[in-house]
């Protein structure tokens, strides 16, 4: 698989990663924390294991942060957030926390 399919990849699962933390903490229905704390875990693990395959340079970082928050906004038109309230600037800085997480 070449960089920019990774590139690609990563990209989103960390806007994934972030749908589900905002899920997280947004959600009216606390049955089902633990379902999203495990999605929120499963990401962090593939992450981190995408992430050792390539030496990701500053270009390819921002690339990264910039994909991941075009799928983001896909991603959060989705029907399962319909009824999920939160800020209109929550996505941009949850997911600039889950990059910085993620060590991009």
């Amino acid at each position: 698989m070449g960089k920019k399919s990774s590139i690609r990849i990563i990209s989103g699962l960390i806007a994934g990663m972030t749908a589900h933390k905002i899920l997280l903490k947004y959600t009216n229905k606390p049955e089902s924390i633990n379902h999203l704390e495990s999605e929120v875990d499963n990401y962090r693990d593939n992450l981190s294991s995408m992430l050792t395959e390539f030496n990701w340079n500053d270009k390819d970082k921002e690339e990264i942060k910039n994909e991941s928050k075009r799928i983001l906004k896909t991603k959060l038109k989705e029907s399962h957030f319909a009824d999920v309230k939160f800020p209109a600037n929550e996505p941009e800085k949850i997911i600039d926390e889950t990059i910085i997480e993620c060590g991009i």
